[in-house]
């Protein structure tokens, strides 16, 4: 039995062994084909470019983090005395840099809620939440800016989340979940006495 013909494959191995310098010259000089040491060049000429391009683009982000860091801690301090319209301001520059930054929003979601804009507040606890759902103050902080909107259940399930990322935590124990359950059973005996006082006036 013969074995499987090679021919074809080994026939253009030959062909291009056997051309002459000659011809492979002006084969080069026809087409346009180059050397692979021009082409090796170009390469290394590509990688340098491309590092260059990725080290600006690093340099570019600890720049912005960098420059959002500085807003953020100006922010503190402005709200710390009470400015904090000027701090929001400031975490809003930041957020501009680092736009996934959590404690960025829950630190507005605070300052708004001093300055009694209640859905803003809730606005930036949701978004704080949604960036770092595992963070117990993110809950926290959403739970209060929905009491101020009344939302007294949705509280209570949001304080609820936070204990239960961060059972240890006393203060969401002893401060948030004992007023927000002491808010639900006004609510309750509110409802309980329109019905009784419907009856009284029929």
């Amino acid at each position: 039995m013969q074995g499987f013909s090679m021919t074809s494959f080994g026939w253009k191995r030959k062909q291009n062994a056997n051309l002459s310098a000659e011809s492979a010259e002006n084969f080069k000089h026809v087409t346009g084909a180059r050397d692979s040491s021009e082409e090796e060049e170009d390469t290394t000429a590509s990688n340098f470019f491309l590092n260059l391009a990725k080290k600006r683009k690093i340099f570019i982000l600890e720049d912005c983090v960098t420059k959002s860091e500085r807003l953020v801690k100006e922010g503190v301090i402005l709200a710390e005395a009470e400015r904090y319209w000027e701090a929001i301001k400031k975490w809003d520059e930041a957020l501009q840099l680092t736009p996934g930054k959590s404690s960025i929003y829950e630190m507005k979601a605070q300052a708004l809620m001093e300055l009694s804009e209640v859905f803003p507040a809730v606005q930036a606890a949701e978004k704080t939440v949604t960036l770092n759902p595992l963070w117990w103050t993110a809950h926290q902080t959403l739970a209060r800016a929905q009491l101020g909107l009344g939302e007294v259940e949705m509280a209570k399930k949001s304080i609820s989340r936070a204990i239960h990322i961060n059972p240890a935590e006393m203060e969401l124990w002893e401060d948030d979940l004992k007023w927000i359950s002491s808010l639900c059973e006004e609510k309750k005996q509110i409802h309980r006495k329109k019905p009784a006082a419907k009856k009284e006036d029929g």
